[in-house]
């Protein structure tokens, strides 16, 4: 008599996608370009390194009034040397982060994202953006990275924030 014993293992197989973690961010800086004078090129840069110093003496944007700017946010890590540009990979990994933008004091802005990610429907990145002065006045850009694995929906809400800074802005 033979006997044959047959048994079967069954694993749940899991299909796990790895999530990008946040980003090592120590630098944001604002590059813009006035749409009709190319020559009008004002920028701001904030940077705090970890276990260094919080710089915060060039984090000024100076914009002219009645003006249309394109303006980049750049992130940088400039822990290591040479420094680390993190923009590239935010953007290739745009599904992913959302820039917000948040305005407060005496000053009045228009942001508009120009840039979209490759989600159904497509939602905005926020690295490159058109920005519109309406009066002349003085106060504070909040520029917040969030990330957004999974959750992104076009609002600021979901997600955790690799970068929350201010820029004073100075609209004359």
């Amino acid at each position: 008599m033979t006997l044959f014993i047959w048994s079967s293992c069954t694993k749940a197989e899991k299909n796990v996608t790895e999530q990008p973690t946040n980003e090592l961010l120590t630098t944001v800086q604002l590059k813009a370009v006035n749409t009709q004078d190319p020559t009008d090129t004002p920028s701001a840069k904030w940077v705090s390194i970890p276990g260094g110093s919080l710089d915060t003496s060039n984090a000024v944007l100076y914009l002219k009034n009645s003006a249309v700017y394109d303006l980049s946010v750049i992130f940088l890590d400039e822990s290591k040397t040479p420094a680390s540009d993190i923009t590239a990979d935010i953007r290739a990994r745009g599904n992913y982060h959302l820039v917000c933008f948040g305005i407060s004091g005496a000053l009045s802005l228009g942001i508009v994202p120009t840039d979209h990610d490759t989600n159904s429907p497509s939602l905005p990145i926020g690295l490159r953006n058109r920005v519109t002065t309406n009066l002349i006045g003085t106060g504070n850009l909040e520029v917040t990275l969030h990330h957004q694995p999974n959750v992104k929906n076009g609002d600021c809400a979901p997600g955790s924030i690799d970068a929350d800074v201010n820029f004073r802005v100075h609209v004359d």
